[in-house]
Protein backbone atom coordinates (compact mmCIF):
# COMPACT_ATOMS: atom_id res chain seq x y z
CA UNK A 1 0.00 0.00 0.00
CA UNK A 2 1.33 3.63 -1.50
CA UNK A 3 0.30 6.32 0.98
CA UNK A 4 -0.22 9.20 -1.72
CA UNK A 5 0.85 12.43 -1.37
CA UNK A 6 -1.62 15.90 -0.77
CA UNK A 7 -1.78 16.78 -4.76
CA UNK A 8 -1.89 12.62 -5.28
CA UNK A 9 -5.16 12.82 -3.00
CA UNK A 10 -6.52 15.39 -4.36
CA UNK A 11 -5.92 15.09 -7.98
CA UNK A 12 -7.38 11.09 -7.61
CA UNK A 13 -10.63 12.39 -5.58
CA UNK A 14 -11.45 15.26 -8.31
CA UNK A 15 -10.84 12.01 -10.46
CA UNK A 16 -13.74 10.85 -8.90
CA UNK A 17 -15.68 13.11 -8.62
CA UNK A 18 -15.79 13.71 -12.62
CA UNK A 19 -16.56 10.24 -13.04
CA UNK A 20 -13.12 9.07 -14.09
CA UNK A 21 -12.54 7.03 -11.18
CA UNK A 22 -14.66 4.43 -9.64
CA UNK A 23 -15.96 6.07 -6.24
CA UNK A 24 -14.79 4.17 -2.84
CA UNK A 25 -12.26 1.73 -4.45
CA UNK A 26 -10.70 -0.53 -1.69
CA UNK A 27 -7.16 -0.48 -4.10
CA UNK A 28 -6.84 2.58 -3.52
CA UNK A 29 -6.84 2.18 0.07
CA UNK A 30 -5.03 4.86 2.63
CA UNK A 31 -4.26 4.15 6.31
CA UNK A 32 -5.78 6.12 9.14
CA UNK A 33 -5.75 5.86 12.84
CA UNK A 34 -3.05 4.10 14.50
CA UNK A 35 -1.91 2.92 11.02
CA UNK A 36 -1.07 6.94 10.01
CA UNK A 37 1.72 8.85 10.55
CA UNK A 38 2.26 12.91 11.10
CA UNK A 39 2.34 13.06 7.34
CA UNK A 40 -1.76 13.57 7.39
CA UNK A 41 -1.24 16.26 10.22
CA UNK A 42 1.02 18.38 7.47
CA UNK A 43 -1.57 17.28 4.94
CA UNK A 44 -4.36 18.69 7.04
CA UNK A 45 -2.23 21.81 8.04
CA UNK A 46 -1.64 22.48 4.39
CA UNK A 47 -5.04 21.97 3.20
CA UNK A 48 -6.57 24.52 6.39
CA UNK A 49 -4.25 26.91 4.37
CA UNK A 50 -5.64 26.80 1.60
CA UNK A 51 -8.98 26.34 2.33
CA UNK A 52 -8.66 29.59 4.23
CA UNK A 53 -7.35 31.44 1.01
CA UNK A 54 -10.44 29.91 -0.57
CA UNK A 55 -12.86 31.11 1.92
CA UNK A 56 -11.25 34.47 1.63
CA UNK A 57 -11.63 34.66 -2.70
CA UNK A 58 -14.95 33.59 -2.30
CA UNK A 59 -15.98 36.26 -0.23
CA UNK A 60 -14.14 38.36 -2.17
CA UNK A 61 -16.18 37.15 -5.27
CA UNK A 62 -19.27 37.66 -2.69
CA UNK A 63 -18.32 41.57 -2.28
CA UNK A 64 -18.14 41.88 -6.30
CA UNK A 65 -21.70 40.14 -6.72
CA UNK A 66 -22.87 42.07 -4.07
CA UNK A 67 -21.62 45.55 -5.17
CA UNK A 68 -22.87 44.61 -8.52
CA UNK A 69 -26.28 44.35 -6.88
CA UNK A 70 -26.58 47.55 -4.97
CA UNK A 71 -25.56 46.58 -1.72
CA UNK A 72 -24.43 48.90 1.08
CA UNK A 73 -21.71 49.04 3.77
CA UNK A 74 -23.11 46.14 6.57
CA UNK A 75 -25.30 44.26 4.21
CA UNK A 76 -22.31 43.91 1.85
CA UNK A 77 -20.31 42.63 4.16
CA UNK A 78 -22.62 40.30 5.63
CA UNK A 79 -23.38 38.97 1.93
CA UNK A 80 -20.22 38.14 1.18
CA UNK A 81 -19.78 35.80 4.09
CA UNK A 82 -22.52 33.91 3.38
CA UNK A 83 -21.80 33.69 -0.37
CA UNK A 84 -18.51 32.22 0.77
CA UNK A 85 -20.24 29.54 3.14
CA UNK A 86 -22.58 29.29 0.61
CA UNK A 87 -19.96 27.87 -2.55
CA UNK A 88 -18.20 25.82 0.53
CA UNK A 89 -21.52 24.04 1.75
CA UNK A 90 -22.67 23.63 -1.74
CA UNK A 91 -19.43 21.95 -2.90
CA UNK A 92 -19.12 19.83 0.11
CA UNK A 93 -22.61 18.39 -0.01
CA UNK A 94 -21.87 17.66 -3.83
CA UNK A 95 -18.62 16.17 -3.40
CA UNK A 96 -19.44 14.07 -0.80
CA UNK A 97 -22.63 12.42 -2.23
CA UNK A 98 -20.77 11.87 -5.94
CA UNK A 99 -18.42 9.87 -3.46
CA UNK A 100 -20.91 7.85 -1.37
CA UNK A 101 -23.79 7.66 -3.06
CA UNK A 102 -24.09 4.29 -4.44
CA UNK A 103 -22.74 2.75 -1.09
CA UNK A 104 -25.56 0.95 1.28
CA UNK A 105 -23.96 2.18 4.54
CA UNK A 106 -24.69 5.87 2.91
CA UNK A 107 -28.51 5.66 3.34
CA UNK A 108 -30.32 5.12 6.58
CA UNK A 109 -31.26 1.38 5.15
CA UNK A 110 -27.76 0.39 5.70
CA UNK A 111 -26.93 2.23 8.55
CA UNK A 112 -26.44 -1.32 10.27
CA UNK A 113 -23.16 -1.20 8.40
CA UNK A 114 -21.96 1.92 9.39
CA UNK A 115 -19.47 1.04 12.20
CA UNK A 116 -17.83 -1.57 10.16
CA UNK A 117 -14.50 -0.24 9.70
CA UNK A 118 -12.45 0.76 13.12
CA UNK A 119 -11.37 -1.96 15.43
CA UNK A 120 -14.79 -3.73 13.97
CA UNK A 121 -13.10 -3.76 10.49
CA UNK A 122 -15.74 -5.95 8.64
CA UNK A 123 -15.36 -4.48 5.54
CA UNK A 124 -14.44 -6.81 2.44
CA UNK A 125 -11.08 -6.75 1.05
CA UNK A 126 -10.33 -3.84 2.80
CA UNK A 127 -7.19 -3.80 5.60
CA UNK A 128 -8.19 -2.85 9.01
CA UNK A 129 -7.19 0.99 9.67
CA UNK A 130 -7.35 1.65 5.99
CA UNK A 131 -10.19 3.88 4.12
CA UNK A 132 -10.65 4.50 0.11
CA UNK A 133 -8.18 7.72 -0.82
CA UNK A 134 -11.16 10.09 -1.71
CA UNK A 135 -13.15 9.12 1.36
CA UNK A 136 -9.88 9.99 3.23
CA UNK A 137 -9.38 13.04 1.01
CA UNK A 138 -12.85 14.80 2.26
CA UNK A 139 -12.56 13.65 5.68
CA UNK A 140 -9.18 15.87 5.47
CA UNK A 141 -10.92 18.56 3.43
CA UNK A 142 -13.96 18.77 5.78
CA UNK A 143 -11.75 18.79 8.86
CA UNK A 144 -9.49 21.89 7.42
CA UNK A 145 -13.01 23.69 6.64
CA UNK A 146 -13.84 23.81 10.39
CA UNK A 147 -10.22 24.73 11.50
CA UNK A 148 -10.03 27.40 9.21
CA UNK A 149 -14.02 28.44 9.65
CA UNK A 150 -13.03 28.64 13.64
CA UNK A 151 -9.71 31.10 12.92
CA UNK A 152 -12.15 33.38 10.79
CA UNK A 153 -14.69 33.11 13.52
CA UNK A 154 -12.37 33.80 16.59
CA UNK A 155 -10.58 37.23 14.73
CA UNK A 156 -13.62 38.62 13.46
CA UNK A 157 -16.40 40.96 15.28
CA UNK A 158 -18.21 38.47 17.36
CA UNK A 159 -21.76 38.39 16.75
CA UNK A 160 -24.85 37.05 19.12
CA UNK A 161 -24.53 33.38 18.99
CA UNK A 162 -20.45 33.11 19.37
CA UNK A 163 -20.71 30.63 22.15
CA UNK A 164 -23.02 28.22 20.45
CA UNK A 165 -20.53 28.32 17.12
CA UNK A 166 -18.14 28.08 19.04
CA UNK A 167 -19.07 25.10 20.86
CA UNK A 168 -20.04 23.66 17.49
CA UNK A 169 -16.89 23.83 15.85
CA UNK A 170 -14.50 22.86 18.60
CA UNK A 171 -17.08 19.74 19.00
CA UNK A 172 -16.84 19.18 15.46
CA UNK A 173 -13.52 19.01 15.16
CA UNK A 174 -12.98 16.85 17.85
CA UNK A 175 -14.94 14.38 16.20
CA UNK A 176 -13.64 14.67 12.85
CA UNK A 177 -10.12 14.02 14.70
CA UNK A 178 -10.88 11.06 17.05
CA UNK A 179 -13.09 9.54 14.32
CA UNK A 180 -9.92 9.81 12.15
CA UNK A 181 -7.31 8.36 14.75
CA UNK A 182 -9.89 5.81 15.68
CA UNK A 183 -10.84 4.60 11.85
CA UNK A 184 -14.41 4.88 12.13
CA UNK A 185 -14.52 7.10 8.81
CA UNK A 186 -18.12 5.46 7.81
CA UNK A 187 -20.16 7.36 10.45
CA UNK A 188 -18.39 10.56 10.10
CA UNK A 189 -19.45 10.75 6.24
CA UNK A 190 -23.10 10.05 7.53
CA UNK A 191 -22.70 12.74 10.02
CA UNK A 192 -21.31 15.14 7.30
CA UNK A 193 -24.09 15.02 5.37
CA UNK A 194 -26.80 15.36 7.71
CA UNK A 195 -24.96 18.24 9.30
CA UNK A 196 -24.22 19.86 5.74
CA UNK A 197 -27.35 19.04 3.55
CA UNK A 198 -29.22 22.46 5.19
CA UNK A 199 -27.19 24.41 4.39
CA UNK A 200 -27.20 25.37 1.16
CA UNK A 201 -31.00 26.56 1.65
CA UNK A 202 -30.27 28.39 4.56
CA UNK A 203 -27.64 30.15 2.82
CA UNK A 204 -29.69 30.72 -0.54
CA UNK A 205 -32.25 32.02 2.08
CA UNK A 206 -29.81 34.38 3.05
CA UNK A 207 -28.02 35.77 0.35
CA UNK A 208 -31.71 36.47 -1.92
CA UNK A 209 -32.79 38.28 1.24
CA UNK A 210 -29.59 40.89 1.10
CA UNK A 211 -30.06 41.15 -2.39
CA UNK A 212 -34.39 41.63 -1.93
CA UNK A 213 -35.19 38.92 -4.55
CA UNK A 214 -38.72 38.10 -4.23
CA UNK A 215 -40.50 34.82 -2.95
CA UNK A 216 -36.93 32.83 -3.01
CA UNK A 217 -35.78 33.45 0.59
CA UNK A 218 -39.22 32.28 1.97
CA UNK A 219 -39.37 29.00 -0.41
CA UNK A 220 -35.43 28.12 0.32
CA UNK A 221 -36.32 29.10 3.98
CA UNK A 222 -39.15 26.55 4.10
CA UNK A 223 -36.88 23.94 2.42
CA UNK A 224 -34.28 24.66 5.00
CA UNK A 225 -36.62 24.43 7.97
CA UNK A 226 -38.10 20.79 6.59
CA UNK A 227 -34.64 20.09 5.90
CA UNK A 228 -32.90 20.45 9.21
CA UNK A 229 -35.91 19.09 11.02
CA UNK A 230 -35.91 15.54 9.23
CA UNK A 231 -32.28 15.56 8.87
CA UNK A 232 -30.88 17.08 12.25
CA UNK A 233 -34.03 15.91 14.72
CA UNK A 234 -34.90 12.76 13.44
CA UNK A 235 -31.95 11.14 11.38
CA UNK A 236 -29.40 12.50 12.89
CA UNK A 237 -30.23 11.02 16.67
CA UNK A 238 -31.12 7.50 14.42
CA UNK A 239 -27.27 7.89 13.30
CA UNK A 240 -26.10 7.87 16.80
CA UNK A 241 -28.69 5.04 18.03
CA UNK A 242 -26.78 2.85 15.15
CA UNK A 243 -23.42 4.10 16.17
CA UNK A 244 -23.75 3.08 19.77
CA UNK A 245 -25.03 -0.55 18.87
CA UNK A 246 -22.83 -0.95 15.81
CA UNK A 247 -19.52 -0.85 17.90
CA UNK A 248 -18.76 -4.42 19.40
CA UNK A 249 -21.49 -6.60 18.55
CA UNK A 250 -20.28 -9.87 19.42
CA UNK A 251 -17.74 -10.26 16.42
CA UNK A 252 -14.06 -11.98 17.17
CA UNK A 253 -12.49 -9.07 16.81
CA UNK A 254 -14.97 -7.48 19.78
CA UNK A 255 -16.81 -10.11 21.29
CA UNK A 256 -18.10 -8.19 24.55
CA UNK A 257 -21.57 -6.88 22.67
CA UNK A 258 -22.34 -3.48 22.72
CA UNK A 259 -20.86 -2.23 26.19
CA UNK A 260 -17.52 -3.48 25.09
CA UNK A 261 -16.22 0.02 23.88
CA UNK A 262 -13.10 1.90 24.59
CA UNK A 263 -12.77 5.32 26.29
CA UNK A 264 -12.43 6.94 23.26
CA UNK A 265 -15.37 4.92 21.10
CA UNK A 266 -17.75 6.25 24.46
CA UNK A 267 -16.27 9.75 24.17
CA UNK A 268 -16.87 9.70 20.28
CA UNK A 269 -20.50 8.95 20.73
CA UNK A 270 -20.90 11.38 23.99
CA UNK A 271 -19.66 13.73 21.34
CA UNK A 272 -22.09 13.11 18.63
CA UNK A 273 -25.13 13.51 21.77
CA UNK A 274 -24.28 16.41 22.89
CA UNK A 275 -25.01 18.36 19.64
CA UNK A 276 -28.31 17.22 19.72
CA UNK A 277 -29.16 20.26 22.55
CA UNK A 278 -27.65 23.00 19.82
CA UNK A 279 -29.72 21.95 17.21
CA UNK A 280 -32.95 22.23 19.20
CA UNK A 281 -31.96 25.34 20.19
CA UNK A 282 -30.98 26.05 16.74
CA UNK A 283 -34.61 24.63 15.21
CA UNK A 284 -36.58 26.69 17.86
CA UNK A 285 -34.52 29.96 16.37
CA UNK A 286 -35.68 28.42 13.16
CA UNK A 287 -39.06 28.31 13.98
CA UNK A 288 -39.40 31.98 15.41
CA UNK A 289 -38.06 33.02 11.76
CA UNK A 290 -40.42 31.09 10.17
CA UNK A 291 -43.39 32.26 12.29
CA UNK A 292 -42.23 35.84 11.89
CA UNK A 293 -42.39 35.56 8.14
CA UNK A 294 -45.56 33.81 8.19
CA UNK A 295 -46.85 36.66 10.08
CA UNK A 296 -45.12 39.48 8.30
CA UNK A 297 -45.69 37.99 4.73
CA UNK A 298 -42.05 37.14 4.15
CA UNK A 299 -38.76 36.67 5.83
CA UNK A 300 -38.43 39.91 7.39
CA UNK A 301 -34.94 38.96 9.75
CA UNK A 302 -31.38 37.08 8.81
CA UNK A 303 -31.04 33.84 9.49
CA UNK A 304 -28.16 34.50 12.10
CA UNK A 305 -28.03 36.43 14.70
CA UNK A 306 -25.39 39.18 13.86
CA UNK A 307 -25.87 43.09 14.33
CA UNK A 308 -28.14 44.89 11.96
CA UNK A 309 -27.22 46.49 9.08
CA UNK A 310 -25.36 50.07 9.29
CA UNK A 311 -27.78 51.97 6.61
CA UNK A 312 -31.18 49.78 7.96
CA UNK A 313 -33.73 52.36 8.73
CA UNK A 314 -34.48 51.84 12.45
CA UNK A 315 -38.07 50.93 12.12
CA UNK A 316 -37.70 47.81 10.13
CA UNK A 317 -34.45 46.72 12.39
CA UNK A 318 -37.13 45.14 14.86
CA UNK A 319 -37.47 42.26 12.13
CA UNK A 320 -33.90 41.41 12.52
CA UNK A 321 -34.03 40.54 15.83
CA UNK A 322 -34.62 37.32 15.56
CA UNK A 323 -32.04 35.37 13.40
CA UNK A 324 -29.58 31.45 13.11
CA UNK A 325 -27.23 30.27 11.34
CA UNK A 326 -26.24 26.75 10.35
Amino acid sequence: MRKYNLSELLSYTADVIVGQRKALDVKSAQPVGPKDDLSSFSQLIQLSLFMLVALLLAEYIGKLVGSMAGLKRGKLKRFASTFSELVYYTFSVFCLSKICWSSKWFWPSGWSEVMYDGRVQNIPDLEAYTVPADLKCFYLFETSYYFSSFMLLLVRKKKKDFLQMAFHHIVTSLLLLLSYSTGYIRIGAVVMILHNVFDPFMLVAKCTHYMNVPLVPDIAFACCTITFAVSRLYYYPLSIYFAWIGVCTGNTTCPGGVWDKTPVEFSLIGLLAALLPVHLIWFKMILKVLQSALLQAGVKGDVRSDSEDEDEPAHSKEHTKVKKRQ
